[in-house]
């Protein structure tokens, strides 16, 4: 009786992984490209004539730098001295 639920488990896996998981692949794909479809800042969603040019200008207000990302350390490089002294 075991043999039987170890075959009965194994056809369901492949079963599974030859229509379940193609399936859940192609749902996802189609997703992520309607979600890239959404995305402001494409150049698919905005209607250009051809050889026109736009800039974004970040305002004052937006930091150059993320404040999350930590903190900066200025520091110098010193070049040290390896030569050893001898002792006369």
């Amino acid at each position: 009786m075991i043999i039987f639920w170890i075959i009965f488990t194994i056809y369901l896996l492949r079963l599974a992984f030859r229509y379940l998981v193609p399936w859940i692949m192609t749902r996802t794909i189609r997703k992520m490209a309607d979600r890239m479809k959404q995305d402001p800042y494409s150049d698919q969603n905005q209607s250009k004539k051809e050889g026109e040019v736009s800039i974004r200008i970040p305002s004052e207000d937006e930091p150059k730098i993320d404040p999350n990302i930590g903190e900066y350390v200025d520091f110098e490089d010193i070049k040290e001295n390896k030569k050893p002294k001898k002792d006369e």
